[in-house]
């Protein structure tokens, strides 16, 4: 299965129309919080509109598993059909044991692999990572809205067993591969 990974999309309907329009074939998104709300501390974007990119993710014809973010409230939820208000999710994504969270209720590196998972994915920092610690893949597909640290907007992909973060020009930014150990 092939499956999108896009965190802190913070309201950009034009930055998730690029990402949902990556000429890489998807089964499933992953959408790792902070979807429509901008946040207190964040600028407003040009292209800033909640209402398009709930309509955009509740348009896509593939399943949508979803965690909240610090920015999300429930008034977001609203707005959306698909369940985002847990704050982690533990799932199997191609035979990988994998632990979901937005990132700001837990450290990844201190929390991470006490999760079990082989695959632990965050967001938040805005910031895309890609660290085996102890066994476990500490994973953060970056921001697709609101880069930080001199990164460029990035979302993440799995294929099979080949995880890979993307510019939203679509081009290789950092890749691994796991194990199913």
């Amino acid at each position: 299965m092939n499956i999108l990974i896009i965190s802190d999309i913070h309201g950009s309907h034009e930055r998730l129309r690029d990402v949902l329009n990556t000429p890489y074939p998807y089964d499933m998104v992953v959408l790792v919080g902070d979807n429509l709300y901008h946040g207190p501390r964040n600028p407003i974007l040009e292209d800033y509109n909640p209402q398009k990119v709930a309509d955009q993710l509740n348009g896509l014809s593939v399943p949508v598993l979803a965690v909240r973010g610090n920015c999300d409230a429930e008034v977001d939820q609203m707005l959306l059909n698909f369940s985002m208000m847990q704050d982690y999710t533990v799932t199997n994504l191609n035979n990988i044991t994998t632990y979901i969270t937005h990132g700001h209720l837990l450290n990844p590196v201190d929390d991470g692999p006490k999760k079990r998972s082989r695959l632990f994915i965050s967001g938040h920092t805005h910031i895309p990572t890609m660290n085996d610690v102890d066994g476990v893949m500490l994973f953060n597909p970056g921001s697709i809205a609101l880069p930080k640290e001199g990164h460029p907007n990035t979302y993440g992909y799995l294929s099979g067993t080949t995880l890979t973060t993307f510019t939203l020009k679509h081009e290789v930014y950092m890749t691994s591969s796991l194990s199913y150990e």
